[in-house]
């Protein structure tokens, strides 16, 4: 008995789908490419203007911290250059109270910090032995003395400025302060002064915290020394700045405090100091507004687009009854039964056209079938064309053991005839491939076997050129080569590359010298260093700079001699971590050193290595 399905069956479906086609061209798309390009313009242009308002906020606040560092540069300037300071400072007192009671005298610091509402405490510390701890003035104690600021202070006479972080004596908490940090001319004498200038905090926070914004102050790549948040006091960028540029500029997106947020960063450097200011400041609260936006644009576009889709609907329904023939057509293709459909389907116009595109249908799944049939039998074909190929190839391939027995064989072939050094080129020779051909593909092997394929690679080089070129390999007591596993094929081409191109002026007294040795690293396992060193004319200044470069960033249209040396520093790179790798020394006339390092793994205790682990 034939099944009857109502209208709400699969037939309306496939004819409502079509309706919604008309509708998804004809409403859907246009509606969705108008509507998306109008909330992305507002999107952009409420962006550029979020970013114009950080950046014009950002300026101020840079103006106004230039202001400011400016004015404590200028009182610096009075400070270290006033006379009856370095009087003082230089003067011999008698005990303790002479000192104290000179010390008293000298008003001057006081004066500047009542004067400039900026400065919160100057303190002088001076470097000499009778000096005591009075007022603003502090003797240099070891502790001091050890100090990263104070021997930055001690070596340059130009300012700087420091992110200070100090604790409070009426708690536990840490202060972080904006420091200004000098040395004082001493003319005179021996003894040594630095100067420390504390910016007031609560004066910055009055000057450049009156915005919704949130303001940082950093220095160079140090923590942040001013927040207008007190929980981002010492806290790091996180943000990829570039320290070398002379003027950075930056806007853009970034997370912070785990909130999408848009940042400005200026830096902000005066001619005189040493370091750089970095003035970042952050919205979080434009991108959530853009987003808002952005929402309510698409909430209103989608009722836009809901409502045409109820109509038709609604208009598919009424349209069910007339699909019933078209639907038992389309149920015989979707079986496959194409013989038994009929040739031509009464009904409306826009029926017969769908039939008519139906047959159309039809027609293309046996062309398709009968294309794919075609195609099948031509991958078989190419398949077993493949495996001919293949088949041939190996059968063409030479056996490593019929080349090393051919090899063996010449070389008893010279001895027989009296000829040594052939005899022994060839039996270097075959040693070199044999150590190629068995650690292609392989993991590791030891710095033992890697030294032994060089010393051979080295003896046929002497063999070649003579007199020209010398060589020794150095490994200290205590080191065991057969200890220490590394890649394999590592050492050969940085010692080619010292004798093609380090040695490539020399006419006699050629030098190659390995040095294989242990060091240890700070924080990390032990480094097993290989050095390999030649007495050629040396590499200038600029070039070296540029091969160092060179090896951690090689361009494709380079086609100098650093591509071997590329090679091998991304082979160990890649292996070992970006902690290893290879450098390149070198002294123009003397010669040139290259480095190679990797770490200092053991083998461990009854692993058999006379086999490198395959890849």
């Amino acid at each position: 008995m034939k099944q009857r399905h109502d209208r709400c069956g699969p037939g309306n479906w496939k004819t409502s789908s079509q309706m919604i086609a008309v509708y998804i061209l004809a409403v859907l798309v246009p509606l969705v490419i108008i509507g998306s390009y109008l909330i992305s313009t507002v999107s952009s242009s409420q962006r550029r203007y979020y970013s114009d308002m950080l950046e014009m906020n950002n300026a101020g606040v840079q103006q106004t911290l230039y202001e400011i560092t400016y004015q404590i540069f200028t009182a610096s300037e009075s400070i270290v250059y006033n006379d009856g300071l370095i009087e003082f400072l230089n003067g011999e007192y008698e005990n303790e109270q002479d000192m104290i009671v000179a010390a008293s005298k000298t008003t001057l610091l006081d004066k500047y910090a009542a004067r400039y509402a900026g400065i919160d405490q100057i303190t002088v510390y001076v470097d000499r032995d009778d000096m005591v701890n009075y007022g603003q003035f502090s003797k240099v104690t070891d502790e001091i003395r050890e100090s990263d600021w104070y021997r930055t202070a001690s070596e340059q006479y130009r300012p700087f400025w420091l992110a200070y972080e100090s604790s409070d004596r009426r708690n536990s908490n840490k202060n972080w302060n904006l420091i200004l940090v000098r040395k004082m001319v001493l003319v005179g004498g021996e003894r040594e002064a630095v100067i420390m200038i504390k910016v007031r905090d609560s004066y910055l926070a009055s000057r450049l915290g009156n915005s919704s914004y949130t303001t940082l102050v950093y220095v160079g790549d140090g923590p942040a020394a001013f927040s207008t948040a007190l929980s981002l006091y010492g806290t790091e960028t996180g943000l990829d700045i570039d320290y070398e540029a002379d003027d950075y500029r930056y806007t853009g997106q970034t997370v912070f405090n785990g909130r999408r947020s848009l940042v400005c960063v200026n830096s902000l450097r005066l001619s005189r100091f040493s370091n750089r200011l970095y003035l970042v400041t952050y919205d979080t609260e434009a991108l959530y507004n853009i987003s808002r936006i952005v929402r309510t644009n698409y909430l209103i576009l989608a009722v836009a687009l809901a409502l045409p889709l109820a109509i038709i609907i609604w208009f598919t329904r009424r349209f069910a009854r007339q699909v019933g023939t078209l639907r038992d057509e389309m149920r015989k293709a979707s079986r496959g039964e194409y013989n038994s459909m009929s040739d031509r389907l009464y009904g409306s116009e826009e029926l017969a056209d769908a039939f008519s595109d139906l047959q159309k249908m039809v027609s293309d799944i046996q062309r398709m079938e009968a294309e794919q049939y075609e195609a099948m039998i031509r991958n078989q074909n190419i398949i077993n064309d493949q495996q001919k190929i293949e088949f041939k190839m190996l059968s063409s391939q030479i056996n490593p053991h019929f080349l090393y027995n051919t090899l063996e064989t010449i070389r008893m072939k010279a001895l027989a005839a009296g000829d040594a050094e052939v005899a022994n080129a060839t039996k270097l020779l075959g040693k070199s491939m044999r150590y190629v051909l068995e650690n292609t593909g392989t993991r590791d092997t030891t710095l033992q076997k890697e030294l032994e394929h060089l010393n051979v690679y080295l003896q046929i080089q002497q063999m070649r050129f003579g007199d020209r070129i010398g060589y020794s390999i150095v490994i200290p007591d205590g080191l065991e080569a057969s200890e220490y596993k590394m890649l394999p094929l590592l050492l050969q081409p940085v010692a080619e590359n010292a004798i093609v191109h380090g040695l490539e002026g020399r006419e006699s007294g050629g030098l190659v010298v390995i040095h294989a040795y242990t060091a240890a690293a700070e924080g990390a396992a032990d480094i097993l260093r290989i050095d390999i060193s030649d007495n050629g004319s040396g590499i200038d200044p600029d070039e070296l700079e540029d091969l160092n470069k060179r090896l951690g960033n090689y361009r494709e249209d380079d086609r100098t001699s650093s591509i071997g040396l590329y090679n091998i520093n991304r082979r160990i790179k890649l292996s070992y971590g970006e902690a290893y790798g290879v450098s390149v020394a070198s002294t123009k006339g003397e010669g040139t050193t290259v480095s190679v390092s990797i770490p200092a793994l053991r083998l461990k205790p009854g692993t058999e290595d006379s086999e490198g682990s395959k890849s």
